[in-house]
């Protein structure tokens, strides 16, 4: 598993490792053309190998577009071969080792700490092999390793303290998207539950009495005669009349009114660290399992973009037409190469299959992570068309 910075915390540790990358170029300039020394031996080798460093380190945070199916690992350990490079190219005078720095809190942010003990290790080794090469003292040599390992040690505990509480952030606000839904799936559940009860009462005492009532009139006319029959006849004329509203009245209580769009935005605004814009068609008409389908999947595709997709935005799109229902999800977060679905988004897909819907899963390195899911409409019988 590899962990990441996110959010702020990723774009204050990218900046400040390419300004110290940029300050090592910005002191090769000075010392070539202010100083006294002579430079590297092989000018040219030295930046080039320091220009490509600076673009993968680009690549890496983002600020230059990536190689197609290259991953973090391939960047990561391409950024520290070419660290040690430069280092290597010019270690006369040790400065050009702030590259070590950075390569170590670059892969802190991303690697476990094992992995990222071991690049220290081997930048840590480079430095003695350069300074050894150029014939420094055995304290000189002792100091830099010292210095400079402790420099990337340094480097890479605050990055992964970064990360962590970066981590613990993304946590809370998942489980907050997690419980505001369940919450919300709460009231909706209860309301539907109060509604029902309301329904059967009206149905079975309110229905009844008037039921009856109307027999007994409809007896009383036969009793009757003269002006007291025709009153009869109007009373048990409004008697049906009542019992048709209350049937009628009983049939709508009884259909799921499901606030879909208000959940769907009050569930959008409660996301901390994640701009979720919702839009639902004005014609959109979504309820009972359908609509609890929905606002799951959006739940989950929010806690899945909170934890894995580094993204800022996601934006969710509801249409319901004669064609079905179509939600759609897009995040601008780094994609993936390839889709390997986890427990969310396997019961995501068969909560739409168990309605006879569908759900397709889109993503691309750097394009985001894309969910289309679509749900037929129902007939009249209840059975998808």
């Amino acid at each position: 598993m590899r962990w990441r910075l996110c959010g702020d915390a990723r774009r204050r540790s990218a900046l400040a490792g390419l300004g110290c990358a940029l300050g090592a170029g910005v002191a090769m300039l000075l010392e070539l053309t202010i100083s006294t020394y002579a430079g590297p031996s092989a000018v040219a080798w030295w930046w080039t190998a320091y220009l490509l460093y600076l673009l993968v380190l680009l690549a890496i945070d983002g600020y230059l577009p990536r190689p197609p199916r290259i991953g973090d690992d391939a960047l990561l350990t391409a950024l520290v071969v070419l660290g040690i490079t430069v280092f290597l190219l010019y270690p006369d005078q040790g400065w050009t080792a702030i590259l070590l720095v950075v390569s170590a809190a670059a892969t802190a942010s991303r690697w476990r700490p094992r992995a990222v003990a071991g690049v220290i290790a081997l930048q840590t080794l480079a430095v003695v092999t350069g300074v050894l090469a150029g014939g420094w003292p055995a304290s000189d040599v002792i100091m830099s390793a010292v210095a400079y390992g402790t420099f990337q040690g340094f480097a890479a505990l605050v990055v992964q303290s970064a990360r962590r509480e970066a981590e613990a952030h993304r946590e809370v606000a998942v489980a907050h998207a997690e419980l505001h839904t369940a919450a919300a799936l709460l009231e909706a559940t209860s309301r539907d539950a109060e509604r029902l009860r309301i329904s059967r009462d009206l149905h079975d005492v309110v229905g009844h009495k008037l039921t009856a009532l109307a027999l007994e009139l409809e007896v009383a006319s036969h009793l009757v005669t003269g002006d007291g029959r025709e009153q009869v006849a109007r009373a048990r004329s409004v008697a049906k009349d009542l019992l048709t509203d209350v049937r009628a009245t009983v049939g709508q209580l009884r259909e799921s009114r499901f606030p879909l769009e208000r959940m769907l935005r009050s569930l959008a605004d409660e996301v901390p660290g994640l701009d979720v814009t919702v839009e639902v068609g004005a014609a959109a008409r979504v309820e009972g399992e359908h609509a609890h389908v929905v606002l799951r999947c959006v739940q989950e595709v929010i806690t899945n973009t909170l934890r894995h997709a580094a993204a800022g935005h996601l934006h969710v799109l509801v249409r319901a037409d004669d064609d079905g229902i179509r939600v759609e999800t897009r995040d601008d977060g780094r994609g993936a190469s390839a889709i390997t679905p986890g427990n969310g988004l396997t019961g995501m897909r068969e909560r739409f299959e168990a309605l006879g819907g569908t759900l397709e899963l889109r993503s691309a390195p750097g394009a985001g992570f894309t969910t289309v899911g679509r749900l037929p409409v129902r007939t009249p019988s209840g059975q998808p068309a």
